[in-house]
C-alpha cells in the first residue's frame, strides 16, 4: 500500500472477478467528465473488447451498462467533452447531479459500490473502491483502495455509514431518480450492510466515516502520539491544525498550495512536494533507461497517525481544509495495523517507497490565485442545482428543443452566462439575470436531440468556466436512441460487430473477411458464416428475446443504406417471422 510502483487503473479496479458479471454499481464523485464516464463501461465487458479501441464496442458497453450503473456528482461539476459524440445520449439516465450539502460547501465523496453475480450458477461478490480521484481524465498521483467481500447473513455495523450514504443519494439528486433505480440502489445498500470485507495485507481493522449532511468527525479522530503524516493536495492553516493537532508532521502537498500558506503555517513540519522529475519518470524494472508514466501533480489524500504500537491510515476524499471537515460531503476509510509494518518510518525513511519520489519543499513566489475562476464555478454550481427541462418540438428531422429552468441569480457583477445544446456547437444564447431560462434551439436531426446543455460563465476579464446540466427530457421521439445506434452502425463491418456484441458473441466468430475494428473504412467484401449467425439469432430468440427487439428496430433504419451484409436480409426475414409469431405480432 502507498507504494509508487504499485500502480493500478480505475478500470482495472472495476472489472468483475473471473466468472462474474456486473449486476449493479453506484458511484459518487465531485467532478465528472463525459469521456471518462463513457470509458467506465468498458470495465464491464471482456478485456479483449475493452482494449480494442472499437467505437462499436464502446457504444454497446455503455448501452448495456446504462441500466446497471448510477453516477452521482456535484451539480455544476459535469464537464463537456472537447468534441461531441452522440453515444453520450446513453449516459442520460446514468448521471445524477447532487445539490450542495449546505451553503458554501460541496458534494465531494469518491466511492464505487459494486455487486457482481456469477455468470453461471449462484454466487455474489461485493466490492468497494475508494479512489482519491474524480471521474475525470486527470493524470495526477492518486490513491485507490479496493475492498472485496462476500455476503453474510447479518448486517455489520461497520458498514452502516456507507449503506446510509447509498440510500440517501436518490433523495439528494437535483432531478428525479426513477423508482427502478431507487429500488436497485436500495438493494445494493442492503447488500453492503451484509458484506464482510477482505482486509489488505497487514491490516487488522477497518471503519468508514461519511461527513456532511450533519455528520462530523469525533474530536479525537486525528489524535496520535507520533509519526503523523499528511498527504493532501490542498491545505489551509485550520485544516492542517486539525489533522496534526499541533504535533510535528511530515506534510506532502502541491507546490502552489504550500506557497499560498501563511509563512508560519509550516513551522515545525517536514514538508515535501513530488519531485518534478520522478513524478513523470520511473526507472524501468530491467535497469534500462527511465520510462514516462504520464503522471504529474498530486491528488492523493492520506493521513497516517500512530499510537503505541498501532498505526491508523485514513484515506478517502477529504483534503486538509476547513471545508472538508466543516460541511463538505466526504468519505474517509480508516485502516488499522501494526506500526512495525505501516508506520511513517517504514514509508518515509531513506529507503521508504514514497521517499524516492519526493523532494524537500523550497518556497517560491506564490502563483496568482484563481479567485475569478472560483467565482465563476460557484455561479455555475448554484445555477446547475436548479431543475431544467428540454421539451422537444416538431418532427421529421427538423426538431427544436425548448430549454427552460430557474432564473440566473442577479448580483454577480460582470458575469455573463450563456447556454447551448451539447450537440449544436455555436448555438450559444445568453441568459438574463433575474429571468427564468427560456431558450429554443434548432432545427436539429433526431440523433441531435439531447438532455445535455452546456452552460458557460464568462467573467469581466474574459475568464471562462463551463459545465453541463442534464435536463429532464420531455416529448423526445421514441426512436431517438435507435437513430443514435444507426448513425454509428454505418458499414456492414460495423453492423456485424454490433450484432455480435448484441447477441453476446463478443468475438464475432461467425464473421469471415470483415475489416478490422480500426480499419472500417476499407472497401472489404464482408462474408459471414450463415449457419453460425442463424444459430446465434435463434438462440437469442429463446434466451434473450429483448435483444432481438433491439435488432428489429435497427434493421429497417439501416436496410436502405447499404449497411446490411449480403445475405443477412434473408436470414433475418426467417428469424423475424419467428420472433413476430412468438410475440403475437403477426
Amino acid at each position: 500500500m502507498l507504494e509508487p510502483d504499485g500502480r493500478a487503473l480505475l478500470l482495472d479496479a472495476l472489472r468483475p472477478p473471473d466468472g462474474y458479471i456486473l449486476d449493479s454499481a453506484v458511484a459518487t464523485t465531485f467532478t465528472v467528465h463525459l469521456e471518462s464516464a463513457l470509458s467506465v463501461a468498458l470495465a464491464f465487458i471482456p478485456r479483449r473488447l475493452a482494449d480494442s479501441a472499437d467505437p462499436i464496442a464502446l457504444m454497446e458497453a455503455v448501452r448495456s451498462a446504462a441500466d446497471r450503473l448510477d453516477v452521482f456528482h456535484q451539480a455544476g461539476m459535469a464537464a463537456a467533452p472537447q468534441s461531441h459524440s452522440s453515444i453520450v445520449a446513453f449516459l442520460e439516465p446514468v448521471l445524477h447531479a447532487v445539490r450542495r450539502p449546505k451553503a458554501g460547501h460541496l458534494f465531494h465523496p469518491k466511492l464505487w459500490a459494486l455487486r457482481f453475480v456469477a455468470d453461471e450458477g449462484e454466487g455474489v461478490r461485493m466490492r468497494l473502491v475508494v479512489p482519491s480521484r474524480n471521474l475525470t481524465s486527470d493524470r495526477s498521483w492518486d490513491l485507490l483502495l479496493q475492498l472485496d467481500g462476500e455476503l453474510t447473513d447479518s448486517a455489520d455495523p461497520v458498514n452502516e455509514p456507507v449503506a446510509r450514504l447509498l440510500e440517501a443519494l436518490p433523495g439528494l439528486s437535483v432531478g428525479e431518480v426513477s423508482q427502478v433505480r431507487r429500488a436497485r440502489i436500495g438493494r445494493l445498500a442492503d447488500d453492503v450492510r451484509r458484506t464482510r470485507w477482505e482486509l489488505p495485507q497487514d491490516m487488522t481493522d477497518i471503519s468508514f466515516d461519511v461527513l456532511g449532511f450533519g455528520a462530523v468527525l469525533e474530536d479525537d479522530f486525528f489524535v496520535g502520539t507520533r509519526d503523523v503524516v499528511v498527504i493532501s493536495p490542498f491545505l489551509t492553516p485550520a485544516g492542517l491544525a486539525t489533522v496534526t493537532a499541533g504535533r510535528p508532521a511530515t506534510v506532502i502537498s502541491r507546490q502552489a498550495t504550500l506557497d499560498a500558506l501563511p509563512a508560519d503555517t509550516l513551522a515545525g513540519h517536514d514538508v515535501y512536494v513530488l519531485d518534478p522529475l520522478t513524478s513523470e519518470l520511473v526507472q524501468a524494472p530491467d535497469a534500462g533507461p527511465p520510462v514516462a508514466t504520464g503522471l504529474a501533480g498530486l491528488h492523493a489524500k492520506c493521513y497516517v497517525l500512530s499510537y503505541d504500537r498501532r498505526t491508523w491510515i485514513r484515506v478517502g476524499s477529504a483534503n486538509a481544509t476547513e471545508a472538508a471537515f466543516g460541511g463538505n460531503a466526504e468519505i474517509i476509510v480508516t485502516l488499522v495495523g501494526p506500526s512495525s509494518k505501516l508506520g511513517a518510518a517504514e514509508m518515509f525513511g531513506d529507503d521508504g517507497p514514497l521517499r524516492s519520489i519526493l523532494t524537500t519543499y523550497t518556497p517560491q513566489t506564490p502563483e496568482d490565485d484563481d479567485a475569478e475562476l472560483t467565482r465563476l464555478d460557484n455561479v455555475l454550481v448554484d445555477l446547475a442545482s436548479g431543475l431544467f427541462t428540454v421539451t422537444v418540438l416538431g418532427g421529421d428531422d427538423a426538431y427544436r428543443a425548448r430549454f427552460t429552468g430557474p432564473a440566473l441569480a442577479p448580483g454577480e457583477a460582470g458575469i455573463e452566462v450563456s447556454a447551448r445544446m451539447i450537440t449544436l456547437p455555436g448555438s450559444d444564447q445568453p441568459l438574463r439575470a433575474g429571468e427564468p431560462v427560456d431558450l429554443t434551439f434548432g432545427p436539429m436531426a433526431i440523433d441531435e436531440i439531447s438532455a445535455f446543455v452546456v452552460l458557460t460563465a464568462t467573467g469581466p476579464d474574459g475568464a471562462r468556466a463551463r459545465c453541463l446540466v442534464l435536463a429532464d427530457l420531455v416529448d423526445a421521439p421514441g426512436g431517438r436512441l435507435d437513430a443514435v445506434i444507426a448513425g454509428q452502425v454505418d458499414t456492414p463491418e460495423k453492423f456485424l460487430r454490433f450484432l455480435a456484441l448484441l447477441l453476446g458473441a463478443g468475438d464475432s466468430t461467425f464473421l469471415m473477411g470483415a475489416a478490422d475494428a480500426g480499419d472500417a473504412s476499407r472497401a472489404v467484401g464482408v462474408r459471414f458464416e450463415a449457419p453460425g449467425l442463424f444459430e446465434l439469432l435463434m438462440r437469442a430468440l429463446v434466451d434473450h428475446p429483448d435483444r432481438l427487439e433491439d435488432l428489429a428496430r435497427l434493421v429497417p433504419k439501416v436496410a436502405g443504406a447499404g449497411v446490411l451484409p449480403p445475405g443477412f436480409a434473408e436470414i433475418w426475414a426467417v428469424v423475424d417471422a419467428a420472433r413476430a409469431e412468438g410475440s403475437g405480432k403477426q
